[in-house]
């Protein structure tokens, strides 16, 4: 078995886990049949981009805010969802998700791809006249060299574990990359379509930076094939994107995109009706209603795989009998829930999985709300339920699960946690909290992507659970994900993670609770948008445009 070594990326996946939400009433879209499968015989063709109207404005500038800094820009080392729009607008892999938000895939870079019909191996077709915003051509040489940058171990790229199971790569002519496989992953074209995936990198400026890899110079600037590059970037203040005018695609409307710093939400709902911020993203669910028919405004709602839940510690504590585990979960009313904390902004879960990510009618996450049984388990019983201590819309949540878990008459703690604390906590359970609500998403649409992630028990296999805070998961769970990763039959992988999924449910070790959708609150006039499902908070901004 192939050693998972997400480990590196645990610490900065938690900033990507405050994920909050996006469907538009008129832009919208969802697929029925998840890709959970890479091998196969036929050739995929990628989708032509449609003609974007009108012509790219001279000086127009999108304004944006971020709540926080980003990380670096370094396409290897930038493992956050802040720093989405960004990344995707300066560089570009091989695949993307198509704009709809659906979990279809679409060429990029390439132009069709194969994949064997035994996993071992992909080959991807390239574009002709591709370049990088310099003007150098993109080949299938430099696109290999972006490649094996990832897989360096001094750049300690977090999400290089989406090519361990890579053996090398081939570049038999300038638009032919092949990618040779040590062993079949089922997950490998999710991740080739992911934000996070490998990205074209300029030759040039890692030759001339090749003593540290780039690393240093890449923090500050770009060298990718994208619609944009860097112009500024003040860490606290403000970055600034300008049009790539060599860009081998259509180029965007928007000459510039200007993203500041703004961390409080109140001021930035200010900014925007004052017109210095054009689209906001993440507002609480009270703050977007009030836009909802504007003249002036439109709210604009994409499906995206997020979900939120609970983690419960199965160890310590009342949770540790699974009766009361039961009895807590039927006491929690989910539909009350959403209306409460999300409104029309939310639907109820059904699934363990974000909806999209595996069949409908698979992995059920189903319970009749009756606070009876646990009315009965309660007295002189106390537990904590710990959410991160920065997110407004998370502690409105947990304590609203507070109100319906103390109605019973149990003691319930809240306990505003930090993201650093909450990775300590699975190595000592006994001194955890009792529960941990939290909303994240995974990297693909691929199945593994979140339960290895979230679900996987035996984390010091290193084979995954890195974000398991409190240790749910079991022993069958896990094995059933170890035999759908390498699967290279649809039906067997959906078969193993719904396997997966019903071990948890059955343990009560996650409650699943709402799958939040990505909300943006945009000036009238704005049109183009378009999303990719698995990436919160996030636009293709070399698309949107005025009329």
């Amino acid at each position: 078995m192939r050693r998972h070594r997400i480990v590196v990326a645990a610490a900065v996946l938690a900033i990507m886990a405050s994920a909050c939400g996006g469907k538009s009433s008129t832009n919208s879209s969802t697929s029925s049949s998840p890709e959970t499968t890479t091998a196969g015989s036929e050739t995929t063709a990628a989708t032509p981009a449609e003609s974007t109207t009108p012509a790219p404005a001279q000086d127009a500038t999108l304004k944006l805010a971020f709540t926080s800094d980003m990380d670096p820009p370094d396409p290897d080392t930038n493992y956050q969802v802040q720093g989405s729009n960004v990344m995707g607008s300066v560089y570009e892999g091989l695949l993307e998700y198509a704009p709809d938000s659906s979990t279809e895939f679409k060429g990029l870079l390439a132009e069709s791809w194969t994949a064997a019909a035994d996993g071992l191996s992909y080959t991807f077709k390239l574009r002709s006249g591709l370049t990088f915003a310099d003007g150098t051509p993109l080949t299938s040489v430099e696109l290999k060299a972006g490649f094996e940058r990832r897989s360096n171990e001094a750049v300690k790229s977090p999400s290089s574990y989406m090519l361990l199971p890579v053996a090398g790569y081939e570049t038999p002519d300038p638009l032919t990359f092949i990618v040779k496989m040590k062993y079949p992953e089922s997950a490998f074209l999710s991740y080739m379509a992911s934000s996070f995936s490998p990205k074209a990198i300029n030759p040039k400026v890692l030759a001339d930076n090749a003593a540290d890899n780039a690393i240093e110079y890449l923090k500050t600037q770009s060298a990718g094939s994208g619609p944009y590059v860097i112009s500024t970037f003040v860490l606290g203040q403000e970055y600034q994107l300008t049009r790539n005018e060599n860009y081998w695609g259509e180029k965007p409307y928007y000459a510039k995109v200007s993203i500041r710093i703004i961390p409080d939400a109140a001021s930035q709902v200010v900014q925007l009706q004052g017109g210095d911020l054009d689209i906001l993203a993440g507002q609480p669910a009270a703050t977007t209603s009030t836009f909802e028919g504007s003249k002036d405004f439109q709210v604009v709602t994409f499906p995206v795989l997020r979900k939120a839940q609970l983690w419960v510690n199965t160890q310590a504590g009342p949770t540790a009998d699974p009766a009361f585990r039961a009895a807590l979960r039927s006491a929690i009313d989910r539909a009350s829930l959403v209306d409460q904390v999300w409104g029309k902004y939310a639907t109820v879960s059904k699934q363990m999985y974000p909806t999209g990510m595996i069949a409908d009618g698979l992995a059920a996450d189903d319970w009749t709300f009756d606070p009876a049984p646990l009315s009965g388990l309660a007295a002189g019983k106390k537990i904590t339920l710990a959410y991160p201590a920065d997110r407004p819309a998370d502690q409105q949540a947990a304590e609203a699960l507070q109100t319906q878990l103390s109605a019973t008459g149990l003691d319930v703690e809240l306990v505003p946690t930090q993201d650093a604390d909450a990775y300590g906590w699975a190595s000592d359970l006994s001194s955890a909290p009792n529960l941990y609500y939290r909303v994240p998403f995974p990297d693909s649409n691929h199945p593994d992507t979140w339960a290895r992630l979230f679900w996987y028990n035996n984390v010091a296999s290193g084979f995954g659970g890195f974000l398991n805070f409190l240790g749910s998961g079991t022993t069958a769970g896990d094995t059933a994900m170890d035999a759908g990763l390498p699967a290279v039959d649809d039906k067997v992988v959906a078969e193993k993670y719904d396997a997966a999924a019903k071990e948890l449910h059955d343990q009560v070790g996650i409650i699943t609770l709402a799958d939040v959708p990505d909300v943006f609150i945009a000036k009238a006039g704005i049109t183009g948008f378009a999303h990719w499902l698995p990436m919160p908070l996030t636009l293709a901004l070399k698309v949107l445009r005025v009329g």
